[in-house]
């Protein structure tokens, strides 16, 4: 009895993998087009009530509708082998839907990841750099300025390593966009980290950076030093306070600090070695005084702000990296930051940082250890250190120098 169930079961597993072919690769290409071109899944009700049919169909041909096989165990076994492939493979065109980018271009389809070299040149704090290689222009645009070429050009970008390409080449468009204030930018980077980008500048003025549904309102007032385009600011009136996006701005009778003044040409120089010239800013900012300032607001509060003479301005905050406010902390306390390589028979050598008693000895904190298997950030305590290994400290300038002879 025992071996004819068991001779029932395996003849209908493989009955219902046959039968289960074809409708698990209709379920798989719904699953996978329904997701990618609306958004939307299958419920699992229709999927199996639609393998159901297909294997109607394809189980007639394998006798699987002979009323003797569909009633027995055979025929119980591969109906549940064809509803089960059915599901999976529905499931697994779903997530590919899902994962698939919605837009293919040339440049996404030539790679997707980093070359090995590249990741190696990553910094202390987990950051890769993009450098652009060439600037191109959009076909039905203006040409960019020279200017603006050479200074996209001369620009680096730090971001978490962490981050996909596809992310990486929409936070390097946003801030080109931001900055210079381009009509359409696109951004390709390859696995070395240059980015190829494409541009095309403002074709109009103030009206394109004015969003929908606001109007631009200007007003004269106290103007701190480094406002730009795109900050976030609130203007005090008499009936309350209203904020919105700067979209020019203006000390009286100064230029903006991105237009660097003409050489003087009485100024010689001594023959020595030429300076390298500083970059420009990304954004024309104030130098600080009274000036205007024009913001765009709805037209109910833009309507307010026209009743004023003067406001009182004030920039709201957009937001620091939390790392990068880290460091600013350590500094204001005279902190300082060092590499520091453990050299062979020093006292850091094959011990853990708790036994070494860095901080109480030294008086430094072990930001990261930097070792053959990998880089360790904000190590614990119990971390074992040997030869070679690279540490990350900060501390005061002479607790550092300290470190430094006894460990390297």
């Amino acid at each position: 009895m025992v071996s004819e169930l068991i001779v029932e079961v395996s003849l209908g597993l493989y009955l219902g993998l046959l039968a289960g072919i074809f409708p698990a690769l209709v379920s798989f290409g719904l699953g996978f087009g329904f997701k990618y071109l609306t958004g939307v899944s299958i419920p699992g009700l229709g999927v199996v009530v639609l393998a159901g049919g297909l294997a109607g169909i394809s189980g007639g041909l394998l006798g699987l509708l002979d009323e003797n096989v569909a009633q027995s165990t055979t025929g119980v076994a591969a109906i549940l082998i064809v509803l089960m492939l059915s599901l999976w493979a529905h499931s697994q065109g779903d997530k590919l839907g899902a994962s698939v980018p919605r837009r293919l271009t040339l440049s996404r389809l030539r790679g997707t990841d980093f070359s090995t070299e590249f990741l190696d040149r990553v910094d202390s704090y987990g950051q890769i750099k993009i450098t652009p290689a060439t600037v191109e222009d959009i076909t039905g645009y203006p040409p960019l300025s020279e200017e603006t070429r050479q200074a996209v050009l001369s620009q680096t970008w730090k971001f978490p390593v962490g981050l996909s390409v596809t992310e990486l080449e929409s936070r390097v468009a946003e801030k080109l966009t931001e900055a210079y204030s381009l009509a359409d930018v696109t951004v390709a980077i390859d696995s070395e980290g240059t980015a190829e980008v494409t541009a095309a500048p403002e074709t109009a003025g103030l009206s394109r950076r004015i969003p929908d549904g606001t109007r631009a309102v200007s007003i004269r007032t106290l103007l701190p030093t480094g406002l730009a385009i795109g900050d976030q600011a609130t203007l005090s009136l008499a009936e309350g306070t209203v904020s919105g996006p700067v979209i020019s701005a203006k000390t009286d009778g100064v230029a903006p600090e991105s237009e660097t003044p003409p050489p003087d040409p009485e100024v010689e120089t001594d023959g020595g070695e030429e300076a390298e010239p500083e970059r420009p800013a990304q954004a024309p900012t104030t130098s600080g005084g009274y000036g205007s300032v024009t913001l765009a607001l709805p037209p109910e509060e833009a309507r307010r702000v026209i009743r004023e003479d003067v406001a009182k301005l004030t920039v709201n905050s957009r937001g620091t990296s939390r790392e990068y406010e880290a460091v600013d902390i350590l500094e204001r306390g005279d902190n300082q930051f060092h590499l520091v390589t453990v050299a062979p028979g020093t006292p850091t050598d094959g011990v853990t940082l708790a036994d070494a008693t860095v901080r109480e000895t030294f008086g430094v904190a072990v930001l990261a250890v930097r070792q053959k298997a990998g880089r360790l950030v904000a190590p614990p305590r119990s971390t074992a250190v040997s030869a070679g290994d690279e540490l990350l400290v900060a501390g005061p300038a002479d607790a550092i120098a300290e470190f430094r002879e006894a460990t390297a």
